[in-house]
């Protein structure tokens, strides 16, 4: 018996390199308190429990993710996969099925292992499953959209320029999986609603955007949806990097982002966000209602000189491009461009959106910043001289509550503008670990000052 419980113990040790390393702990208690439990048939039971409980954690934390990456993976090469070898678009759709399943599978744990595990809570873990989905429905809508723009290949050439604008696309989608994973890690640290803001805001924006034009905006000054887009492009970031950067400025977590950063980062995300759902959206109409897109240089599609010339027998994806095409084959060559030119702008549009963002989110959040400052070095703003002091004498050993007390001193001094971040992220980790009073008054020496005159 004592060598069976001796391997069971073994045995869940060794099981806790299974477990997130917040749950390790856990496996250790357990062992732990396993000698306070008699020997014989009542310890076996606690650590058959404890392998149980182990068991269940890996089977939902793991397995479930495991399995539910492989049905998406296999759904994705079921519809993106097939298609005739005359079918110019069938190599390009299987180039984008095989490099998505294989950027899914390993940016995880390389992302793990740069920047460590996902954040706790529910919005990191929600938004990575949501960014999942999205990117196997636009690599899925893509690969259909195409297939039925290109069945009669021996006219849609690929051509080399062709390939290489696919393969930047292919980067920028992973690129995208690969900023999501990022900003939902334990390394970047957001404030508690920067990223729940930027991804509502960018899903609140693309449902305004997608009804004016379901089937891909034109780049057209005399189309009606292309203004608010423009408008979009300004006001998204701006607001989302405005609002969390009032956010960020109330935020004193040690090691968290300043508002500059996380403004950036949230209106990055706010417009990736957008960009990628009315990417995922037009993509998928345009596969379910091949029929119903607008034909290219019709008024619909935006006009231009394209309807002329392609009922003329003209084709534009030929190479030669003076090939002329058969009046039996006329009306499905236009049909089949105009499905797989459908949808260009929002695709192109990905490229763009982060960088946008970016730079506009880091102005609101440096607006912002500067703001919340003045207003609290204004009348309604705390003062340290009205702060408690920390305890006296300045010898003895300090307590929770006195290191509680000049984090509060040093919260007023960073929101009065007197402590950098950097400084005040020193100074709050060097009180939390501080043994005496002595310790703790240091850290607050060149802070304190009489009370200014009324």
């Amino acid at each position: 018996m004592d060598r069976f419980t001796g391997a069971l113990a073994g045995l869940l040790g060794r099981s806790a390199g299974l477990l997130p390393a917040a749950r390790r702990q856990w496996v250790q208690a357990v062992l732990a308190e396993a000698g306070e439990v008699p020997s014989g048939a009542a310890r076996v039971a606690w650590l058959c429990g404890g392998l149980w409980l182990v068991g269940r954690e890996v089977v939902m934390g793991r397995v479930v993710r495991v399995l539910a990456f492989a049905a998406g993976a296999v759904g994705l090469v079921w519809v993106g996969w097939p298609g005739a070898s005359s079918n110019s678009a069938t190599p390009l759709n299987r180039v984008y099925v095989t490099g998505t399943v294989v950027a899914l599978a390993v940016l995880p744990w390389v992302v793990r292992r740069y920047f460590g595990p996902v954040r706790g809570g529910w919005a990191p873990r929600a938004a990575r499953v949501a960014g999942y989905a999205l990117v196997l429905a636009l690599i899925a809508a893509k690969a259909v959209k195409d297939r039925d723009g290109s069945r009669l290949g021996a006219y849609f050439v690929v051509v080399p320029g062709l390939w290489a604008l696919e393969i930047v696309l292919l980067l920028v989608i992973v690129g995208y999986l690969a900023g999501l994973l990022i900003l939902t890690s334990q390394r970047v640290r957001f404030t508690r609603w920067g990223l729940p803001a930027g991804i509502g805001f960018g899903a609140l924006t693309a449902g305004v955007l997608y009804p004016l034009a379901p089937f891909g905006v034109n780049v057209d000054p005399n189309s009606p949806s292309l203004p608010w887009w423009g408008v979009a492009a300004l006001a998204l970031p701006l607001a989302a990097g405005l609002l969390v950067g009032r956010l960020a400025a109330r935020d004193t977590r040690p090691g968290a982002l300043n508002p500059i950063q996380q403004g950036c980062l949230a209106a990055s995300c706010a417009m990736a966000t957008a960009a990628l759902l009315v990417a995922v959206l037009t993509s998928v109409t345009i596969a379910l209602f091949p029929h119903q897109v607008p034909l290219e240089g019709t008024p619909a599609a935006g006009g231009g000189p394209g309807a002329s010339y392609i009922a003329g027998g003209g084709c534009e994806t030929c190479d030669p491009n003076n090939t002329v095409i058969p009046p039996g084959l006329r009306h499905e060559y236009w049909v089949e461009i105009s499905i797989g030119q459908a949808g260009q702008t929002p695709l192109a549009f990905l490229l763009l959106a982060p960088f946008i963002g970016a730079g506009l989110g880091a102005f609101a959040g440096g607006f912002a910043s500067r703001s919340r400052a003045t207003s609290d070095r204004g009348g309604g703003g705390l003062h340290l001289a009205s702060l408690p002091a920390p305890s006296q004498p300045l010898v003895g050993r300090a307590s929770d509550a006195d290191r509680e007390r000049v984090i509060g001193v040093l919260k007023a001094a960073f929101v009065q503008g007197r402590l950098a971040k950097d400084e005040f992220d020193t100074r709050a980790g060097r009180a939390l670990t501080a043994r005496s009073h002595a310790d703790l008054a240091a850290l607050t020496a060149d802070l304190r000052q009489p009370p200014r005159p009324s």
